[in-house]
């Protein structure tokens, strides 16, 4: 205790070495368990790195297959979807403007003869929708296509007077041509990029045809057009009463009994004035039926997009 006390400088000395030698322990035991972690974190990623050179690159041989095989399925159900669209769609006939005039004009006539027989009412100027060609022939780009209207729209109306309705009060053709896309600069493809594919355009043919019909022959009419064999679409169905006001209750001649209270011996009284309330009121229909003309895919097929090749 008496060298400690006669040397306190060689004390701290002391002291000093020894703390100094502890933290530098520490120091070096904390650099060498962070040496550890990189070099195993170093080791794991070199492993990943020599497993992903030694694997064969995307696609391989058997998802090219995969990917071929699955085009050849979707062109066949492609194909069998064009048949059945086309089996739905009234054939093009070839057929000469003048020719398409007289059928039109001949078919006016055997309808309103049929008719006058069936006791329906056909409007005064009645030309199947197709009007303007009345005194002008169509010219021959068109012909094959108004040609089928007039087919589809000639077994319409004929069906409604097979049926006896009231009345045909108007059938007006609206052709709806499909709009343009706007034109916009082409930029360059992205690396990697695919063409988007757009199908093309489907023009519509719109008649409206209104007519006059008792309520039990409306749902015959319908499921007439929902029937045929083409594709045809009913865009709209407006329907009105022809006697928008409800029958009264009770006789108009009989004031002094109550309505709804039963009076007997009443139906004997009034056997030869009572009226039926319900049943014999007809509906005026308005029917907007579209004609869909689908593409011909086969002649003019769709662009092919152009992608990147892919990497061998």
């Amino acid at each position: 205790m008496n060298w400690f006390k006669e040397n306190p400088i060689a004390v701290v000395l002391i002291v000093l070495a020894v703390i100094g030698t502890g933290a530098t322990s520490y120091l070096a035991v904390d650099a060498t368990t962070r040496r550890n972690e990189a070099q195993a974190n170093l080791d794991s990623q070199l492993q990943k790195l020599k497993q992903f050179q030694n694997q064969k690159p995307f696609p391989t041989e058997q998802s090219l297959n995969a990917i071929k095989d699955s085009l050849e399925e979707y062109r066949a159900e492609l194909g069998t979807y064009r048949t059945a669209l086309a089996a739905m769609e009234q054939p093009l006939l070839p057929i000469n403007p003048q020719e398409f005039q007289d059928d039109l004009r001949k078919a006016v006539d055997e309808l309103r003869k049929k008719a006058i027989e069936k006791g329906v009412t056909l409007p005064d100027k009645f030309f199947y929708g197709f009007d303007e060609y009345q005194a002008t022939p169509p010219s021959q780009q068109v012909v094959g296509e108004l040609n089928r209207e007039f087919c589809i729209m000639r077994r319409i109306a004929d069906g409604l007077v097979d049926l006896k309705i009231g009345s045909i009060a108007s059938l007006k053709r609206q052709e709806i041509t499909a709009k343009a896309p706007v034109a916009t600069p082409e930029q360059p493809a992205k690396p990697g990029a695919t063409t988007e594919l757009r199908a093309p355009a489907i023009p519509t043919k719109t008649f409206i045809i209104t007519f006059t019909a008792p309520q039990e022959k409306l749902l015959t009419a319908f499921n007439m057009v929902q029937d045929a064999d083409e594709f045809l679409l009913i865009r709209s169905l407006t329907l009105d009463n022809t006697s928008p006001q409800p029958p009264l209750r009770t006789q108009s001649g009989d004031s002094s009994t109550p309505s709804g209270i039963p009076v007997p011996d009443a139906a004997e009284k009034n056997s030869e004035t009572i009226q039926a309330i319900l049943g014999r009121e007809s509906v005026t229909a308005s029917l907007t039926i579209e004609i869909l003309d689908f593409p011909d895919w086969e002649s003019k097929p769709p662009a092919e997009s152009k992608a990147t090749p892919l990497p061998k």
